[in-house]
């Protein structure tokens, strides 16, 4: 499955990103906030048909975006859809060509999905739990519950997105995300290098991996220095954030409307 981001944000969070596993970052499109997210069984949250009810038996699914009823609550961030540059002119040969790619408007979660969060899909058994066998995996940890949840796999990201009412965003939905609405942005910040008070990560010669934390961090704990400039944050750092599309060897061939390539 694919990896986050692309161009130089994304060579940017592969070398920011040490505590890598896993991650969720989910996306619920145009939900402004009356249209419900597709891509999602309206028996099991709501609509899944942008134009209308997908069947007879939730006349009134169309009404309302339930983005509610998730405990502890999501906090769900609009971004407008625009057409933008994807890739990199000097990245890897996996981040060429740069080309133009249209994003419809979305909404995506303000932070990595959290333990307590994952947490509470995997009480309501509507995510599998996580192995949590290794070292660096927060589940079963006590309080790492404001952590991202890490360690899943590409169908756990998937099944908490569902469960939330989302999906997990294409790999050009994240790298738009993540680049402040498609700006031409080295890291989700801007320009400035990326140093300890932007992101958790692996800081060569300060005498400790993850800016002196083995590990990962709170989420947003390095807002707003980090932050896109819509206010997502560890869009580089903390850990990698699963996308819908399959791993490609390059962008020859790739969709340029947003949607995922699968």
């Amino acid at each position: 499955a694919g990896m986050p981001g692309d161009g130089s944000t994304r060579a940017a969070t592969r070398r920011l990103s040490v505590w890598v596993l896993a991650m969720l970052c989910l996306v619920l499109p145009t939900c402004l906030p009356d249209w419900p997210p597709p891509g999602v069984d309206d028996d099991v949250v709501q609509d899944d048909d942008v134009s209308g009810d997908d069947d007879d038996s939730t006349a009134d699914d169309d009404a309302t975006c339930d983005d509610d009823s998730a405990t502890p609550p999501l906090d769900w961030v609009p971004l407008t859809g625009a057409t933008f540059d994807m890739g990199s002119y000097d990245g890897n040969g996996s981040e060429q060509p740069y080309h133009p790619v249209t994003v419809a408007d979305l909404e995506i979660l303000r932070t990595e999905v959290t333990l307590e969060q994952y947490t509470a899909c995997e009480a309501e058994g509507a995510c599998s739990p996580p192995p949590g066998e290794n070292g660096q995996c927060n589940w079963g940890r006590p309080g790492r519950e404001l952590h991202p949840v890490n360690c899943v796999v590409w169908e756990q990201a998937v099944e908490f997105c569902l469960w939330a009412g989302g999906r997990l965003p294409s790999e050009a939905e994240w790298e738009y995300a993540a680049r402040g609405q498609g700006l031409e942005v080295t890291y989700p910040w801007g320009e400035e290098p990326a140093t300890c008070y932007h992101a958790v990560m692996d800081a060569t010669g300060t005498g400790g991996d993850g800016c002196g934390q083995a590990g990962t961090d709170v989420v947003c704990s390095h807002s707003p220095d980090g932050d896109t400039a819509q206010g997502l944050c560890d869009m580089a750092g903390n850990v990698f954030e699963w996308v819908q599309d399959l791993h490609h060897d390059n962008y020859e061939g790739a969709p340029t409307d947003g949607t995922a390539w699968e």
